[in-house]
């Protein structure tokens, strides 16, 4: 095909984000007849998914299910609208994986996405694509690539990407991951989201993860009495400290630059910030990582 497309595509356990700037849960509502509500309607081989209306399972290997498949269709046509282009084209994707399942994970995550003369439908639009390639990095130093020009004459700096599931964190020296210092922890914001719906259910309130993430942020997306969300708050400063405890405890010294990536880092800012243990922060938002990928790939591509 003509049109080429390159995608930088973030995974996540708790969204799917693209490098220009595509987010849904990652999650979809799968039907064999046509749903009431159109919208983010992906249409693929005969079967309706209703993309992003709620989150699957954590899966720590994607490449057991269609799910990261179906999800990346839908970051793929809507960069194909951003471009302006013909809805037909060869995709070259820059994907990622934590970086402590990377070396051993990387052949199948790769090869889990490359298909040719895919046909479906998202929106009410019709796409014919072929993934040509897919290149995969790690995750975390994939964002640090955007701020790489800032830090490469820096001795040392922490990276902790606080993901869906994991926490993944590691040490960069000028610019330059040191890959004994990488490391990984099942404290990602799923687990907060689900000790503080544990919490709320003794009293017989049923939030979302949503509305949870909204109370956090400082939004009122609901109306309940000021100690809910006293208790909210609570609960996600005491996760940040005790987050940062165990980064300590693996030899982190908090003197030194640290960046925060990714989505958990966003929602979790104001904690972050106010923690007496961390010195110096940079924030990279929920979309660095995808556009590390797509930067990772172009220069790839190049050679």
């Amino acid at each position: 095909m003509e049109n080429k497309i390159i995608l930088g595509l973030d995974n996540g356990n708790a969204y799917t984000k693209s490098s220009e700037g595509f987010s849904c849960q990652s999650g979809f509502t799968k039907s064999d007849v046509e749903p009431i509500t159109k919208q983010n309607l992906l249409i693929y081989q005969g079967i309706y998914y209703s993309i992003g209306n709620n989150r699957s399972s954590v899966q720590l290997d994607k490449t057991q299910t269609q799910d990261a498949f179906i999800l990346s269709l839908a970051a793929i046509a809507d960069a194909i609208n951003k471009a302006g282009i013909e809805q037909k084209a060869d995709v070259f994707l820059g994907a990622g994986l934590p970086v402590v399942h990377y070396g051993k994970m990387k052949h199948k995550f790769r090869e889990y996405f490359i298909r040719d003369n895919i046909k479906f439908s998202f929106n009410g639009s019709d796409y014919a694509v072929n993934i040509v390639d897919c290149r995969v990095y790690p995750q975390g130093y994939a964002a640090f690539i955007n701020i790489y020009k800032d830090y490469k004459n820096v001795s040392v700096a922490n990276v902790i990407d606080i993901g869906g599931y994991t926490t993944d964190f590691f040490i960069v020296e000028n610019g330059i991951i040191n890959t004994a210092t990488c490391y990984s922890l099942p404290n990602g914001t799923i687990t907060l989201f689900a000790s503080i719906q544990q919490e709320l259910l003794k009293i017989n309130i049923n939030l979302t993860e949503k509305q949870i993430q909204d109370i956090i942020l400082g939004k009122q997306p609901v109306l309940f009495d000021a100690d809910i969300n006293k208790m909210i708050e609570i609960k996600a400063k005491e996760y940040v400290e005790n987050l940062l405890t165990k980064i300590l405890e693996y030899g982190f010294e908090f003197r030194n630059p640290t960046i925060i990536v990714g989505g958990g880092g966003m929602m979790l800012k104001k904690y972050i910030e106010s923690s007496d243990r961390v010195k110096y922060i940079e924030n990279l938002d929920q979309f660095a990582n995808a556009r590390g990928y797509k930067i990772l790939l172009e220069q790839e591509l190049r050679r």
